[in-house]
């Protein structure tokens, strides 16, 4: 089962890192958890910069994905 890090991305930096990460059967999986991470980080903040992302690197340090907050901020950004 691969391995997921879900990194908060503001910009050109990182404001918060995923050491861990999380295994998941794919990459669909890894977007669903990316958009909860967004809801999650919204709701304990909620004047989160709706330009922050969640930026989804697989085990080898590749970016698979970005979820920009915009889209749980603004539904319609999906």
């Amino acid at each position: 089962m691969p391995r997921f890090y879900f990194h908060i991305r503001n910009g050109d930096a990182f404001e918060d890192t995923d050491p861990d990460g999380e295994d998941l059967f794919d990459l669909e999986d890894a977007r669903a958890e990316a958009l909860q991470v967004a809801r999650d980080f919204c709701e304990d903040w909620p004047r989160a910069n709706p330009g922050l992302a969640v930026e989804v690197v697989d085990e080898a340090g590749r970016t698979v994905l970005t979820v920009p907050f915009a889209v749980v901020v603004n539904p319609q950004s999906r």
